[in-house]
């Protein structure tokens, strides 16, 4: 088989190609000398760059042999809230905590923020004290613009752990505002009620607070409704309607949400400038040799509830002498004195005839229920030997069934 023919034509196809890039780096360059005046360099060269300014520090520490990178990304020069996906990694013993500054690291850039964690349950932006353990969550923190979809790294500046890495995740958007809200139990006692109408008090400082909330539902310990409906002076009070009356010993709840403002902290990292870091509130306490502070009202307390006592029920006798005799109240009167039984001789000794045959009696059927038990243990003991000897017979059949049969099989 002769190829030449097909070497041939994949040379001239090859040629061809490399003539016409050739082509295109001529025209730029004709382009371009066109334009001296642009002072432009090819790729590959060297150029002398003069920077004012430069502080000290990076003098000081400069290394030749580490690259430094010099220019930007003009899209990426703003800032902006970043809202990201990030999971705590898997081999780092802790969890991650709303507040503390934490480093990201993102394509070429290297910052500390402060993040927010969130979750997400289709109707708001719950805020999240922790990260999940196992789980992703969203967090929002403060920085230079990001494209969408690229990967980054959180760890902390001081590493307290064998594996620094903290968590991982990626990139969702770049917003400029987003609300985050975390739960708000407002807790109120009526004062004053008046059938379904009643004025709640020490849940608002201010009419300013209440008209904020005019319209809110809120809600008893006992499961009754109702509404927030405007201010009753200066002091916090309101009136408030409701499904049904309520009572004196009730509590109203009112479920809110707070939203949450997002910390904007941007702290670039530099390697060679001696830059002040922000430090967690831990790291302050450990440092300044702080206690956390004891809040009595965030402790646990025994809940200890009083029994309440109901009045009892009156039926006016208008409405009595209207019910029929079963359901009327009768009063039955007793003589609740107990009264000391003396005894005769002749009831003294029917007393003690009555206990001797009673006794008689008792002894009697213990032993027929004994007789009874041992009879039953003898016919269960009867019956399983019967069943051993009925199933030996049975195997012995079996066995000497098949062994004739399999004779028959092989004289056939």
């Amino acid at each position: 088989i002769d190829n030449s023919d097909d070497d041939g034509e994949k040379k001239d196809f090859y040629q061809q190609q490399k003539d016409e890039l050739q082509g295109y780096v001529d025209s730029t360059r004709e382009a371009m000398q066109e334009l001296a005046e642009i002072n432009y360099r090819w790729s590959g060269e060297y150029v002398k760059i003069v920077i004012e300014d430069m502080p000290f520090e990076f003098m000081n520490g400069f290394n030749p042999t580490i690259p430094i990178v010099v220019g930007g990304i003009p899209n990426e020069e703003g800032l902006s809230l970043i809202n990201m996906r990030i999971k705590r990694h898997r081999w780092y013993p802790r969890i991650l905590k709303t507040g503390d500054p934490i480093v990201i690291s993102v394509g070429w850039r290297r910052f500390q923020t402060i993040p927010t964690y969130y979750m997400n349950d289709r109707i708001k932006n719950r805020m999240l004290k922790y990260s999940p353990e196992h789980m992703h969550c969203n967090a929002v923190v403060f920085g230079p613009y990001v494209q969408p979809g690229t990967g980054f790294c959180a760890y902390f500046l001081k590493r307290a752990h064998r594996f620094g890495i903290a968590g991982t995740g990626t990139v969702l958007e770049n917003t400029q505002t987003i609300d985050i809200v975390k739960k708000l139990k407002l807790t109120g006692y009526p004062e004053k009620i008046h059938k379904n109408t009643a004025y709640v008090g020490k849940m608002f400082n201010s009419s300013l607070e209440v008209a904020k909330f005019e319209g809110a539902s809120i809600k008893t310990v006992s499961g009754i409704r109702g509404q927030v409906k405007k201010a009753s002076g200066d002091n916090g009070v309101f009136r408030a309607t409701f499904e049904d009356k309520i009572k004196m010993s009730d509590i109203v709840f009112l479920r809110a949400f707070r939203t949450i403002p997002i910390k904007k902290f941007y702290n670039p990292i530099t390697s060679l400038l001696s830059v002040t870091y922000m430090r967690s509130i831990a790291d302050i306490r450990r440092a300044k040799n702080m206690a956390v502070p004891n809040k009595a009202d965030s402790h646990y307390k025994p809940i200890v509830r009083e029994a309440k006592r109901f009045n009892p029920l009156r039926i006016p006798k208008s409405l009595q002498a209207e019910l029929p005799f079963k359901s009327k109240v009768k009063i039955v009167k007793t003589n609740t004195k107990s009264r000391a039984v003396v005894m005769d001789k002749h009831d003294k000794q029917v007393a003690t005839l009555l206990g001797q045959i009673n006794l008689l009696h008792k002894d009697k059927t213990k032993k027929m229920r004994e007789k009874v038990q041992k009879q039953k243990a003898e016919y269960v003991r009867k019956r399983n030997e019967e069943e051993a000897e009925a199933d030996a017979r049975r195997k012995k059949r079996r066995k000497t069934f098949f062994r004739i049969e399999g004779q028959h099989q092989r004289k056939d």
